[in-house]
């Protein structure tokens, strides 16, 4: 099978919307928890909890992509 610049765009295509799409979703969701947690002071513990739950995915996975960019670069670099 022969390998097809196109098929690679393509690829490239649809995991950058896919990153996109989860990064908002996430971002949204830590924002959502955030304020919640601000909004209510007798909860602070258990939504303190929530909200660094939807934190943590959001910046964890923000340093996968740009450690998986950081190897894309160096690797296309050599």
């Amino acid at each position: 099978m022969t390998f097809h610049q196109s098929s690679a765009v393509s690829v490239a295509t649809v995991m950058t919307a896919v990153t996109v799409i989860v990064i908002g979703y996430r971002v949204g969701r830590a924002h959502a928890a955030w304020r919640d947690f601000r909004a209510a002071k007798r909860e602070v513990p258990a939504r303190r909890k929530i909200a660094w739950g939807h934190t943590r995915p959001l910046v964890l996975g923000a340093a996968f992509v740009l450690a998986t960019l950081f190897v894309a670069a160096y690797d296309a670099g050599r």
